[in-house]
């Protein structure tokens, strides 16, 4: 009787388990436009004290197809920080029924190092269990300890638009007289605050959220889907005590690991005095003394223990002539501040793609650290982890955002360089010849400033000449065409420009039918797509990156040809940009302007629409033909 009661008590349990993972059993209204749905999602954060927490997470997925299979993969870090108490992992398939489980011993460690990381005690746990017979759900649980309480991870229940959720809850647990802070986006109330003992406990809960389309030109998920973030008030790491209450706060802490690491030998402070001495502009002396830093370090991660935040001092990067962003752009201040000028640490989030910083919660959002150099009324921006990028250029990495700029008082929200449709410019002048078969052949001359020449730049200082000739060959819109010479003059400043020249062939460029040649005379910039139509627009537009497209192509008249028909001219002024194409006939040529001006901003739902008809004219317009008939006799 008594092992009947135990195999009936374990089939029950196994049945249970299985129903609830049964993929049946997933509304239709959390499966739509899902590749993944969320059957439980926990992340559980005990502080014990400023510098000690437990984190357990507990993650629970089924896939739907493959566009989901990124969300059945284990993935984790750990270091001196972070230690992994356990991991545990299980795979079930459709109906629930358990297939496999692996334990912490299973799971791959690997490390943090990479091509540009010299030491770190980063390393990373990772684990998947390579099966695709859809659906299927995988179930992950971990547990850390976390050694300094200044990094507390957030919580992002919907991970993605197409990831439909079932439950999702975050705990947090303190003592009484630790304060949290937090901060909630797209979560519908407050959190359930109650007491145990010595502790208070935070709970947020979410049920049945189901997947978003996306829409063109939204504004972030971010803003968009759930999240809560959270921050300790007063926190402890490795004998450095803090607070970030404020930003002024957290300024001080960092400040505190600043503190001595600007100390330089004496061959280096002569270094700076010769380099500097006889100039008088101060300008003039930041950017011989950035060079000098380009020219004689490099870049390379170095983070080791509480290195991850504090910087090696200015003589190690000295002595080893390398450093991480945090060791030379400390370098650089310590540099100027020899050679008299005042610049100050700064700590960013970078990216091109990296969203702004939350400023109005204070805490550890930063993955980079830059210097900037007040210059009378002026600001002057130094990225000490390129050695190509002019003295006071920001661009895409670092623009455009907040950062935090440290000094003696602490932290201070600041704002960093913002590029106008007039700073990022691209100016070309195309003229060219079609002959009878269709094929052209052209010169062109473009001048690029700013955000628009980012990209080039990257490619033109780290790539070889064949790399470049090869990318020119798959990077421009033509069909069947080969390029027969290229050249770049770089020109740096605070507001970088490219040149570049061409000469190309494309073969099949015209079109020909019979008699008639059929040319499309903007040649090198139609790439104006056309928007999707959306009857119940439900999102912001987040219109973003103004710039100014310019271009002039003159076409020669084929010979034997005359002009049968040309495109009207187009002329568009809206909120969104501006946008004109003329044309011209001017002795044996035709002469094609096109200008495209865009204005980045925020626009209402209801303005969707006009956006639309504005991608539709253009595209249109940029599309327009030129047709070219053959002389009679």
């Amino acid at each position: 009787m008594k092992t009947l009661f135990i195999h009936i008590f374990l089939f029950t349990v196994v049945s249970a388990s299985a129903q609830s993972y049964n993929s049946l059993l997933i509304p239709d209204t959390l499966s739509k436009n899902a590749n993944v749905v969320c059957r439980y999602n926990e992340l559980r954060i005990e502080i014990k004290e400023p510098g000690k927490a437990k984190i357990y997470r507990k993650n629970v997925n089924t896939i739907l197809n493959e566009a989901g299979d990124r969300y059945s993969f284990f993935f984790t870090q750990y270091d001196k920080f972070n230690d992994i108490n356990d991991i545990d992992g299980t795979l079930y398939d459709a109906m629930g029924k358990q297939l496999k489980n692996v334990k912490k011993k299973d799971i791959e460690d690997l490390s943090g190092n990479d091509d540009i990381s010299l030491m770190v005690d980063t390393r990373f746990k990772a684990h998947s269990f390579y099966y695709r017979s859809y659906p299927y759900t995988v179930e992950y649980e971990e547990e850390k300890i976390l050694n300094g309480v200044f990094d507390l991870p957030d919580w992002y229940p919907q991970q993605s638009n197409t990831m439909g959720v079932q439950y999702c809850k975050l705990v947090v647990v303190t003592p009484k007289d630790l304060d949290i802070r937090y901060k909630q986006f797209n979560y519908p109330g407050t959190p359930v605050i109650t007491e145990e003992k010595d502790q208070k406990v935070y709970t947020w809960e979410l049920k049945n959220l189901p997947a978003k389309v996306s829409e063109q030109y939204q504004p972030s998920w971010r803003e968009i889907l759930p999240s809560v973030i959270v921050a300790p008030t007063s926190f402890e790491i490795q004998g450095y005590k803090g607070e970030m209450s404020s930003w002024e706060n957290f300024g001080m802490f960092i400040n505190s690991l600043l503190k001595g690491r600007d100390i330089m030998p004496d061959a280096i402070k002569q270094k700076v005095h010769e380099l500097t001495d006889g100039i008088t502009d101060k300008k003039e002396k930041v950017k011989v003394l950035y060079n000098f830093l380009q020219q004689n370090t490099r870049y390379i991660s170095v983070q080791l223990g509480i290195g991850g935040w504090q910087p090696f001092d200015a003589n190690y990067v000295y002595t080893k002539r390398y450093g991480d962003c945090k060791a030379l752009s400390n370098y650089m201040v310590a540099l100027l501040k020899e050679a008299g000028i005042n610049a100050n640490y700064v700590l960013i989030k970078a990216g091109d793609d990296a969203e702004d910083i939350i400023t109005d919660f204070p805490s550890n959002q930063f993955n980079h650290a830059t210097v900037c150099v007040p210059i009378n009324k002026d600001t002057m921006w130094l990225e000490c982890t390129s050695q190509t990028v002019s003295a006071g250029y920001q661009g895409n990495f670092t623009g455009n955002r907040h950062a935090l700029l440290i000094d003696d008082k602490g932290g201070h929200i600041i704002s960093t360089t913002v590029y106008k449709a007039s700073d990022n410019t691209q100016i070309r002048r195309i003229t060219s010849a079609i002959d009878e078969t269709g094929k052209l052949t052209a010169a062109i001359d473009t001048h690029y400033t700013c955000l628009q020449q980012d990209e080039l730049h990257g490619k033109i200082n780290h790539l070889s000449k064949d790399k470049l000739l090869e990318s020119l060959k798959k990077d421009i819109d033509l069909p069947d065409y080969d390029v027969t010479s290229f050249n770049y003059d770089e020109k740096k400043s605070e507001k970088p420009a490219i040149d570049e020249q061409l000469q190309l062939i494309a073969n099949n460029y015209a079109s020909v039918s019979g008699k008639r040649i059929f040319v499309t005379p903007d040649i090198l910039n139609r790439n104006t797509i056309k928007l999707k139509t959306e009857d119940q627009r439900k999102y912001d537009i987040d219109y973003p990156s103004s710039f100014t497209d310019k271009d002039t192509v003159s076409i020669k008249i084929p010979d034997g040809y005359n002009i049968e028909s040309m495109p009207k001219d187009v002329i568009i002024n809206n909120k969104f940009g501006d946008y004109e194409i003329h044309f011209k006939v001017d002795a044996d040529n035709i002469n094609c302007t096109r200008l495209y001006r865009r204005s980045e901003g925020r626009f209402p739902p209801s303005d969707y629409t006009e956006l639309a008809k504005f991608y539709d004219s253009m595209y249109k317009a940029d599309r327009s033909r030129i047709v070219f008939i053959k002389k009679e006799g």
